[in-house]
């Protein structure tokens, strides 16, 4: 009867884990049109202006805002999730906080072979390892 019983209760959280999932993948935010703000790199977590470190992919390509200078560049979805960046570029201000942390971001997402988001969280990838992570913005009303 013990059994039976931890069976039904391991199926019901199974069950219970499966619908919040479904709802996650559901309601996630989409990777087009979205301004997505930096909050890790590699294991460190960042705490950075919401005016910085942002981007937008759209039709025109990749856009956005480093530590002072604008970002832009192409990028292309595949298969699987993937996702690649290229003709990466930005202005060339002298950017007095955060310069490294930008140019690091650039090489990021010229490394970035995939994607997965899950509800407000973009994580860019290379392999199988999480290179950078974005969250959602709010859109500013």
């Amino acid at each position: 009867m013990k059994k039976l019983f931890a069976l039904f209760v391991i199926a019901a959280l199974t069950v219970g884990c499966c619908s919040t999932c479904r709802l996650r993948t559901k309601n996630a935010k989409p990777l087009e049109g979205t301004v997505w703000h930096l909050v890790k790199v590699g294991g460190e977590n960042l705490s950075l202006p919401a005016d910085a470190f942002n981007i937008i992919l759209n039709e025109n390509g990749l856009g956005g805002r480093g530590a002072c200078n604008s970002l832009l560049g192409q990028y292309a979805t595949g298969e699987k999730s993937a996702l690649r960046f290229s003709h990466l570029g930005s202005t060339k201000m002298l950017c007095p906080d955060n310069e490294a942390l930008e140019m690091k971001l650039i090489r990021i997402l010229s490394q970035t072979t995939h994607y997965d988001i899950d509800y407000d969280m973009l994580m860019l990838m290379k392999g199988g390892e999480i290179l950078a992570l974005f969250k959602a913005q709010q859109p500013k009303q």
